[in-house]
């Protein structure tokens, strides 16, 4: 193989690479923050999906969701964990202390 169809793969090689790289999506991605509105209405149509179950199924929904929330818990490294429990005690505090 001849020096100049070497530097050729070497060069294409690396722009793939640096194509690649600069392609990847960013790991956590930012939800938009919902209106006051928007929260309402959010609320109101879970409550309302939760009437309409039956008794097993609302249990089912509940435990998925726990552990959905479980093994993003355990995905977290500590820092991350201690930092989205606080917060979660803080936004819990607020609501009892709005109540």
């Amino acid at each position: 193989m001849n020096v100049n169809a070497m530097m050729t793969a070497v060069a294409a090689l690396f722009l793939s690479v640096a194509t690649y790289a600069q392609s990847q999506p960013p790991v956590h991605k930012e939800k938009p923050k919902l209106t006051p509105e928007q929260r309402e209405a959010r609320k109101a149509d879970m409550k309302a999906k939760l009437a309409q179950m039956t008794p097993d199924e609302r249990k089912a929904f509940k435990k998925a969701h726990h552990e959905r929330m479980q093994a993003r818990l355990n995905a977290m490294t500590p820092e991350e964990r201690a930092k989205f429990l606080e917060h979660r005690r803080q936004r819990k505090a607020q609501r009892d202390h709005k109540s």
